[in-house]
């Protein structure tokens, strides 16, 4: 008699719920080989909208790229890059074009560079900051002096939020212009109320072991030039980021096609889950799909905390309330603008700038696609991206897109001569897609891996579980991938 085939259903499609997915199908298929007489097991994908890719979306259009969500990844984090040459991708690994990888940041109406040396904000050269018109003198003599703060030690579950524990170390007004619009930017969020142990936990780390940002900083800067990587010529020369010729639809793609033994299923929500037999701790979970339907030995919950909070209510209401304690969302939207290069009276020498948020502009930055990447516009053009929305600003999302269009050229206006109109414009919007960790971030995840842990065969990652970029969510699904074939 054949054995029962184990089912392995993955909730949400996005970049986690894909690279899962790809990761069990391989392992899966290796322990085959190396056990036949060992279970087989089938893997299932579940995505509630008509595509895949979650907040990763290319378009093309009349040669532009536009990469509606992130563009990029950080390159000093190795998990997506791995997987992208895995897949075959190497040759089409691009970084931000050389001679542009700096931004400026808005201040009053003018766009100032942003001080070479700067690493996540903390600056590690004494020439860019005394010669940057961005701070007053006072201010620079505040930065200098940061190597004499004494350091934090944090008890328990103390928290501190980012511009709170920037603003200890290096000064007020270092925060309201640079650091807080860069670091909370990040999250489209409010660096007063992220939590700095939760986003930041390597400056947590520098403080504690160095007692000085500046000083562990420098100190990483001499060991990254120092080190010597294994001759590639097919690596480009990464600076912070990495990218795909094509865009970073180009990974979605490429893992779909490589999903071999998986079944994806677009526009098919689970509306709940519950235990095949209640009276069986390690039993197999009935999904409840628009399709019918299904049954799993194990679960893996690759989409947002809210969305698995409504998933799992039926199943146990306190396990779908620290669900919906977990993590905020922020919505976003992305409007991308089209010009001829004759239309901007700007170098466009940079990756684009950002925006403070005391500022009180609706705008919170703007990227200089074309400048940034290669291969994003024709000759002769320029395209544009404006990022509107984030944390206390959903209402802006309510306009239409032509709307937002209008409100993003206007914006951009402000800080970038424009000439007429542009030759097309394309609004993407991301509903409550932004995780934001904010203050006790870390325990309340805590309190949900817990709560997690007492129905086995469950598993959560995603973004905001443990990190947020695109390499961390990678890693975690890699990570439980390989918990999941462990556990046969």
């Amino acid at each position: 008699m054949t054995e029962r085939a184990r089912h392995i259903a993955i909730i949400g499609g996005g970049i986690t719920g894909l690279a899962c997915a790809r990761a069990v199908s391989k392992l899966a298929a290796a322990q085959s080989l190396a056990q036949p007489q060992s279970a087989p097991v089938r893997v299932s994908l579940f995505e509630r909208s008509a595509r895949v890719g979650g907040n990763i979306v290319t378009e093309n259009r009349s040669g532009f790229v536009l990469d509606g969500g992130p563009d990029s990844w950080l390159s000093t984090k190795p998990d997506a890059e791995k997987l992208a040459r895995a897949l075959r991708l190497g040759p089409e690994l691009i970084a931000t074009v050389e001679t542009h990888r700096g931004a400026y940041v808005a201040w009053g109406k003018d766009l100032h560079r942003i001080p070479e040396g700067l690493v996540l904000g903390v600056p590690t050269a004494v020439g860019p900051m005394i010669t940057t018109g961005l701070f007053d003198w006072d201010a620079k003599l505040r930065m200098a002096l940061e190597p004499l703060v004494p350091r934090r030690v944090y008890h328990g579950d103390e928290d501190e939020s980012v511009a709170s524990f920037m603003s200890r170390r290096l000064g007020a007004e270092m925060v309201d212009r640079l650091a807080a619009p860069l670091l909370g930017g990040i999250f489209a969020g409010d660096a007063e109320a992220i939590s700095v142990r939760a986003a930041f936990p390597q400056f947590v780390a520098a403080e504690r072991d160095h007692g000085s940002l500046i000083m562990a900083m420098r100190a990483q800067r001499r060991a990254r030039a120092e080190s010597t990587e294994s001759p590639d010529d097919a690596k480009p020369n990464k600076g912070g980021f990495l990218s795909l010729r094509g865009g970073l639809g180009s990974l979605i793609q490429a893992i779909v096609d490589d999903l071999h033994e998986v079944v994806v299923r677009t526009s098919c929500p689970i509306q709940r889950i519950a235990r095949l037999d209640p009276d069986d701790p390690r039993g197999r979970y009935a999904l409840e799909t628009s399709r019918g339907p299904e049954i799993a030995d194990d679960i893996v919950f690759a989409g947002p905390t809210h969305a698995a909070a409504d998933i799992v209510r039926h199943l146990d209401a306190p396990l779908a309330e620290a669900f919906d304690r977990a993590m905020d969302y922020a919505s976003t939207a992305t409007v991308f603008l089209a010009f001829k290069r004759a239309q901007v009276a700007h170098d466009l020498d940079a990756t684009g700038f950002i925006v403070p948020r005391t500022l009180g502009r609706k705008i919170l930055a703007a990227t200089w696609v074309s400048s940034k990447w290669d291969h994003r516009a024709p000759g002769g053009h320029v395209l544009m991206r404006a990022f509107l929305g984030g944390a206390g600003r959903d209402e802006i999302l309510a306009t239409d897109d032509d709307a937002l269009a209008d409100l993003a050229l206007r914006e951009l206006r402000i800080f970038t001569p424009i000439e007429g109109r542009p030759l097309f414009t394309r609004t993407f919007r991301f509903h409550r897609a932004s995780p934001q960790p904010y203050l006790g971030h870390l325990p309340r995840i805590r309190a949900l891996t817990e709560k997690l842990s007492h129905h086995p065969g469950l598993y959560i990652a995603g973004s905001g579980i443990d990190g947020v970029g695109i390499p961390d969510c990678i890693r975690q699904a890699e990570t439980i991938a390989r918990q999941l074939m462990a556990s046969t």
